[in-house]
């Protein structure tokens, strides 16, 4: 580029640098505000604060062109008369060419509906349980009388047959009883359960055997 002396090269690098120096003060009113939000009261999500960092970049460049443009027109205005020259970019202009260029992109980079967030999706109202005020309850959860004098047990989970025939028995049931009563449950169930007597399952229908006879009384002295 050929950088001439002539009044008229000083007039348009000088009516140059005031149309930069007008952009750079409108892009400071405009963009201004949202980069001291960056600096004051940072974004509390994502969006908002790919919003004024992508306004911050874009008032650097801003300024950057400015200085550039200020740079250029203060090289013609004080280039003494009649004398012409090869400019060259020294190396604070190229890099103040290199951040502004950088620092558009970046800012053309960004997701235009960025500021917007993703609307929120109303949560699926409650189904209300159902009440069970007024339905009659069993004794026993695990168990109800299918036939008179026969007893039938759901397996629960993390039941066995041990815990089962403690159940049945009842709370007054030795050991002795409970190591007696449970190999009953087993073979009455055997095609049920199978082989193995502790490989019941939860869900299982069991029949439970009628429990042994108290033992008789001592005889009296």
């Amino acid at each position: 580029m050929e950088l001439a002396s002539s009044p008229a090269a000083r007039r348009r690098a000088a009516l140059l640098w005031l149309g930069v120096s007008a952009a750079a003060v409108l892009a400071g009113l405009t963009l201004g505000p949202g980069a001291l939000r960056l600096v004051r009261a940072p974004g509390t999500t994502f969006a908002e604060l790919l919003v004024q960092c992508c306004t911050t970049a874009a008032l650097v460049a801003v300024a950057g062109l400015w200085l550039a443009a200020t740079d250029v027109a203060r090289a013609v205005v004080l280039r003494r008369p009649g004398r012409v020259g090869r400019g060259q970019v020294g190396p604070v202009r190229a890099a103040l060419l290199a951040l502004c260029g950088i620092t558009a992109l970046a800012a053309a980079a960004a997701p235009a509906g960025a500021a917007d967030p993703p609307p929120a999706v109303p949560a699926p109202a409650p189904v209300p349980a159902p009440s069970l005020d007024g339905l009659p309850l069993p004794d026993r959860p695990t168990g109800t009388r299918s036939a008179p004098g026969r007893l039938d047990v759901v397996v629960r989970p993390g039941d066995t047959l041990w815990a089962i025939a403690e159940r049945a028995l009842g709370p007054g049931a030795t050991p002795g009883e409970v190591a007696a009563h449970w190999p009953r449950i087993h073979a009455r169930n055997a095609a049920v359960i199978g082989p193995d007597p502790d490989r019941i399952r939860p869900g299982q229908l069991l029949h439970l055997p009628p429990p042994p006879p108290p033992p008789p009384p001592p005889p009296l002295p």
